[in-house]
């Protein structure tokens, strides 16, 4: 059976922080390790991430909605995988970033300087980083140059944007930041239409108090990212999507996929209530923890 998501165990606000940047360093020193081949998910949505950051490729018919851009040094990944699965870059039509992190937005001045996309975010996320850049986290960024991709389109909660045959419902989900944003739109393959859940974030890296004090948030964000689960039970979703490919165990769902043509464990009702319970249920020990 492939499991649906993976939980770290819970560590102290200083060990993570700690170890998080030499724990990356191979993925900034040599990002090709981590391509990913892409792959269809179910009709028209695709997956053209790597093997540390997921991204989102839906083909609406009339252009190409992309979600999330990951990490600016694995820019030329993102576009490999784009052209490999027959797409045009040029045919993006929107990218919609969940929130202001530097490894969600780092490809999206690219691709809008290069194609001339638009670029969509949640207003609350955007106003958070006009208070404080810092809150992007552009310092751990690899790339000396690299800056936030400011959004043409802020994205209010509950708003819907289409493109082509695709509306994307889009909803204030706090909790990874303040102004993380889930989304919900339909995919087909002509015949049967399946519902997506993403939902832009779920670590628990920037709900410490201690980060939170760091970087000027609220210390409650722990708090309202229960809040936030709460309601996102409430979605009918078929089709549970990650941020990280751990989210929703991405890499193992492929290879089974790869292993058993025919079967798809990306089709799975019960995936998303599975995700947000055991997101609880870790969001529960962290807040016992004292964190």
């Amino acid at each position: 059976m492939v499991p649906q998501t993976k939980l770290a165990e819970i560590e102290t606000y200083e060990s993570i922080i700690t170890e998080f940047r030499p724990d990356l360093q191979d993925y900034y020193e040599h990002p090709v390790k981590y391509y990913l081949e892409p792959f269809q998910i179910f009709g028209n949505l695709y997956y053209v991430g790597d093997k540390k950051v997921c991204s989102h490729l839906v083909d609406t018919g009339d252009g190409l909605i992309l979600f999330d851009t990951g990490y600016q040094h694995t820019l030329h990944l993102q576009l490999l995988s784009i052209t490999k699965l027959g797409f045009d870059p040029a045919d993006i039509k929107l990218i919609i970033h969940s929130h202001g992190h530097f490894d969600h937005i780092g490809g999206g001045n690219d691709f809008r300087e290069l194609f001339g996309c638009k670029v969509a975010m949640g207003r609350v996320e955007t106003d958070l980083l006009r208070e404080n850049p810092e809150r992007s986290l552009m310092c751990y960024n690899p790339c000396p140059c690299a800056s936030i991709c400011w959004p043409d389109i802020e994205l209010e909660d509950g708003q819907e944007i289409t493109v082509g045959y695709t509306t994307v419902r889009c909803v204030l989900a706090p909790g990874h930041t303040h102004g993380t944003m889930a989304f919900f739109f339909p995919v087909t393959d002509g015949k049967t239409t399946y519902q997506v859940g993403y939902w832009g974030g779920a670590g628990f890296l920037t709900t410490y108090k201690e980060f939170c004090r760091t970087y000027g948030l609220p210390e409650d964000l722990a708090i309202r990212m229960g809040e936030t689960i709460e309601k996102l039970q409430k979605e009918p979703v078929d089709i549970c999507l990650g941020n990280h490919p751990n989210q929703n165990c991405t890499l193992e769902k492929r290879q089974y996929m790869l292993d058993n043509p025919g079967e798809n464990p990306f089709l799975d009702a019960a995936s998303w209530n599975t995700f947000l319970t055991l997101q609880e249920k870790k969001r529960k020990d962290f807040e016992e923890l004292g964190y």
